[in-house]
Order: structure tokens, then C-alpha cells, then sequence
């Protein structure tokens, strides 16, 4: 199983951070995970929620703050500042692959930069219209279907956008045939949140190509 760090190792490091990142790569990540959004200045940043005051010292929300105001920030006690989209793929190695997941319409901004990389990008998102959008617009570009237990039909819903891999949450992945279904169907199966080798374990069993991790140490 390829081991794809969530948010950079989030149980390790400041999540979402050039600091995570680069602490992903240094712990043998195969792949790195985070979240892309769009600033008030229109620049895509990497940060999950749509407020900043979860995970640093300020309150708003990132659309109605600017790179400059982000970089301002302190994520988590760590020093480290809400980055740029650029600045967390300068600390990839280009050895290590990327996913993207894509969090607002931010496709417009994001897949230039993407695409600017030597590594390997695949896109992710919950939301089916911002996969098409990256189909119709970048075809080349890989794409990944996050779902949940509650998501209707996923491995369907994943095959009609065109996507190579589909993203379940645990318990789904370990639902009856799931895995199977989804490589008869030709998808790579990445499931998230892993945090301790005893999910890890049945994930391996049941065939999961990738974890996506907040440790490093779960496999």
C-alpha cells in the first residue's frame, strides 16, 4: 500500500504546512495530501476549513483574507504560517507525489500551478461539479472522488466523472466488496482517515492501494 500523508502527517506536524510537508517527506511518504482554497487576493493557499481560527492564532474567513494577511497567521503554536499553494509544492520532493484535494471553486487558480510540477498530481474533492470541472478543463490531470457511507452509489458516481481513483472513509472502505467493486470498475481505492496500524491492518486485507494518514508509523 502506498502511504499518502494526510495533511502532512497531521498527527506529527502543524497540518497543512511547508513544515508538514516536508516533515512527510523526511518520514518516507509516498505521497502527500492537503487542502487547496481560495484568498481574498485569489491566490490558492493550502488550509481545510473555510475559517482560520481552528487551526491558528486569528479568526475570518480565508476568502476575505489576503496571502499577506494568511502569512501574518501561527498555525497551531508552530511558527508556521498559512502557505501559498506555491510554497507547499517548493517543499515536495520531486519524488514524492501529490494530492490535491480541492476544497472551493478554486480550480481556475490551482491547476496552473499544479501542473507547474515535476510530480505526480492527483486532484481530489467531495464535490462532483468541481471534478468535472478539472475533466472539461485540464483533462490530463488525474482525479479522485471523495465519498462517505452516505454517499449515493460512490464507485458509479466516480467512474461517470472520469476519475482514476475513489477516496472512502474507512468504514466504507471495509464495507462488504467495496474494494473489489471499485477495481473491477478500474478505480484506485485510497481510504482516509488512518491513524493507528489496527485500521490499518484490515485495510491491507481487504486491498486498499493507499492510506491516508495522519501518522507516519501506521505501516
Amino acid at each position: 500500500m502506498n502511504l499518502i500523508a494526510h495533511r502532512g502527517f497531521a498527527g506529527e506536524a502543524p497540518d497543512n504546512t511547508v513544515a508538514a510537508m516536508v516533515h512527510a517527506a523526511d518520514r518516507g511518504a509516498d505521497a502527500v495530501e492537503f487542502d487547496v482554497r481560495r484568498c481574498a487576493s485569489g491566490d490558492p493557499v493550502v488550509i481545510h476549513d473555510a475559517t482560520v481560527g481552528r487551526v491558528t492564532d486569528g479568526t475570518g474567513r480565508v476568502d476575505a483574507m489576503t496571502v499577506d494577511d494568511l502569512a501574518a497567521l501561527d498555525v497551531l503554536g508552530s511558527g508556521e504560517c498559512v502557505p501559498t499553494l506555491s510554497a507547499v509544492l517548493d517543499a515536495v520532493p520531486e519524488g514524492v507525489d501529490v494530492n490535491a484535494e480541492l476544497k472551493d471553486p478554486v480550480v481556475e487558480s490551482a491547476l496552473p500551478v499544479l501542473r507547474s510540477v515535476e510530480n505526480d498530481v492527483l486532484v481530489s474533492s467531495f464535490d462532483p461539479g468541481v471534478l468535472a470541472e478539472v475533466r472539461d478543463a485540464h483533462p490530463g490531470v488525474p482525479t479522485g472522488f471523495l465519498c462517505t457511507a452516505a454517499t449515493p452509489d460512490p464507485v458509479e458516481r466516480a467512474v461517470s466523472l472520469d476519475c482514476r481513483a475513489i477516496h472512502p472513509e474507512v468504514d466504507l472502505a471495509l464495507s462488504g466488496g467495496f474494494v473489489d467493486r471499485a477495481h473491477d470498475a478500474g478505480l484506485t481505492v485510497n481510504a482516509w482517515t488512518v491513524t493507528d496500524r489496527e485500521t490499518a491492518d484490515p485495510l491491507r486485507e481487504a486491498g486498499v492501494d493507499g492510506l491516508i494518514s495522519d501518522r507516519s508509523d501506521v505501516v
